[in-house]
């Protein structure tokens, strides 16, 4: 856990500085460098400089590099399997805090020179969500890749949050602007978790509208202190 933590870290606060191309590493550690070309959060699709088309679904992915943000694959409980679906970094540290959704999809257009295609294709919507770290369990969100039948780059984000070894990955209901009726379910989730900071817990109790943009600057000064 800690390489994988060290690993991580490395793509998040090093890559993206010292290259804007695009890349995935893969489970055995093999890097596919390229340009991406979109997600749908199953699956990756890359250009590689050989100009191949490859799509790699998220089971046999670590992580991949895209538009200067980091991407990690998780397992989510669905039912009693676990599926690989990619999460985006928005902060990562002490507290981590990832987000699902809201991207612009581009889908397959030239399925001849594609080595591997899932059984959708990219671009096919945003889907159900759950959590998990791929070692089982977890706790299962929606119910499958179109749940609600949302286009391609429809604007759905979800946020999880985790303390690494202090409990599990939690949903965190905000959005830009936060509904009043879950303010109060987010002000003691991030009391729960950030709260052994009495500035931030200071911060959080006060703080009226517990925005995506706004919780996400509480947790990036929780991990800097």
């Amino acid at each position: 856990m800690r390489n994988l933590f060290f690993l991580v870290t490395l793509f998040f606060f090093g890559f993206q500085h010292v290259s804007a191309q695009d890349f995935i590493v893969k489970n055995d550690d093999d890097v596919i460098r390229g340009t991406i070309k979109g997600t749908d959060y199953f699956s990756v699709l890359i250009k590689a400089n050989d100009e191949t088309d490859v799509i790699l679904p998220a089971k046999d992915i670590k992580n991949f590099f895209w538009n200067g943000n980091t991407y990690l694959s998780k397992g989510f409980a669905t039912g009693k399997n676990l599926e690989y679906r990619f999460v985006k970094v928005l902060e990562m540290g002490k507290v981590n805090l990832y987000a699902f959704g809201g991207e612009t999809l581009m889908p397959v257009q030239k399925q001849k020179r594609v080595r591997f295609s899932p059984s959708v294709g990219i671009g096919t919507g945003t889907g159900g969500y759950g959590s998990g770290m791929g070692l089982g369990g977890g706790i299962s969100i929606g119910g499958g890749r179109n749940y609600d039948n949302r286009p391609a780059g429809a604007p759905i984000v979800r946020y999880f949050i985790e303390k690494p070894g202090a409990g599990p990955l939690q949903e965190i209901p905000i959005k830009a602007i936060t509904d009043d009726t879950r303010k109060a379910e987010v002000r003691t989730i991030l009391l729960q978790k950030l709260g052994d900071n009495p500035n931030l817990k200071a911060e959080v109790e006060a703080n009226t509208a517990l925005n995506s943009k706004e919780v996400t600057e509480m947790v990036r000064k929780y991990n800097q202190n």
